[in-house]
């Protein structure tokens, strides 16, 4: 007889001597969790020869019904949990030892240790709140969301989301009512009308950098740099502005000359005027000619 088969021999006589004498640590893989201590020397409780643990063994126990909102004895839970008694109702076809995992010892406590999204069914797969409905913050930002919540979450964690701003149903171009906490202070943006639209020069994927594009309104050149304060009288905001305090502008004289060429609405100088260059002014704002003549330098 050769060593590897004596070997076998004596290993397999041992552990039935020891399954003899301590049968319930020798086929036993490991402690029960705490809550079914007093099962610990029952194991026919749970597990029915040959076949494993069927969910009728659990559910003699914990009632489909009560599952989330009543303890095995009847007693109602202090704090119910409804979504999860849902879940089990829907996914009542299911082998309950596929999530729940027992005999994992005293340091894994996790009721539903094996529990995976994949092994819900198909329904219930893109419908989140039908079991995280008591986790559904009640902020602003998800009370305009739309209803899947996988659009910004992952099964693995709650953070760190994604977010598109494209999901939001209701004020979806009003930024304010999400980030009205995190609009600046400073001069500029105290300056700005209240009903400044923020995308005019933010953008949705980051505040910064910013994009304020002032050409819209008027077009800086050398004799024209972008200090603020030629223009913008400090503290008055800055939709207000005024040309007459530069070159030998003077209120009457602009107002005569633009009444020689037929125009009679001439305060909204940049209306006509995106820059410095005088003739750009000649055909008006969408190149219309308004006025009959050609304007002179006031410099």
């Amino acid at each position: 007889m050769n060593r590897p088969l004596i070997t076998f021999l004596v290993v397999l006589l041992l552990s039935a001597v020891y399954a003899w004498r301590m049968p319930g640590t020798a086929v036993r893989p490991g402690r029960l969790l705490a809550a079914h201590d007093s099962l610990e020397h029952h194991c026919l409780a749970c597990h029915q020869p040959g076949s494993g643990v069927p969910a009728s063994r659990c559910t003699a126990c914990h009632s489909m019904d009560g599952i989330g909102l009543a303890r095995v004895d009847g007693g109602v839970l202090e704090t119910p949990r409804h979504s999860i008694q849902g879940l089990h109702q829907r996914y009542a076809d299911g082998s309950c030892s596929e999530c729940h995992r027992e005999h994992t010892g005293r340091l894994m406590q996790q009721p539903a240790a094996g529990f995976t999204h994949e092994r819900l069914p198909a329904e219930l797969s893109d419908d989140c709140a039908a079991c995280h409905l008591e986790q559904t913050p009640g902020d602003a930002l998800h009370r305009q969301a739309g209803p899947s919540c996988g659009f910004c979450h992952t099964v693995d964690s709650w953070l760190p989301a994604t977010f598109d701003h494209g999901l939001l149903t209701r004020n979806g171009t009003d930024c304010r009512s999400c980030h009205l906490e995190d609009q600046p202070t400073d001069d500029l943006h105290k300056g700005l009308d209240p009903a400044a639209d923020c995308a005019s020069c933010h953008h949705t994927k980051a505040w910064t950098p910013a994009e304020f594009d002032h050409a819209r309104y008027f077009r800086f050149d050398r004799n024209h740099p972008s200090r603020c304060a030629d223009c913008h009288t400090p503290g008055k905001g800055y939709k207000q502005y005024g040309c007459m305090g530069c070159h030998a502008h003077s209120e009457a004289n602009i107002a005569e000359e633009h009444r020689e060429e037929g125009i009679r609405n001439w305060k909204n100088c940049v209306e006509c005027h995106r820059s410095g260059d005088e003739d750009e002014a000649k055909g008006g704002e969408g190149g219309e000619r308004r006025g009959g003549g050609e304007h002179e330098d006031d410099d």
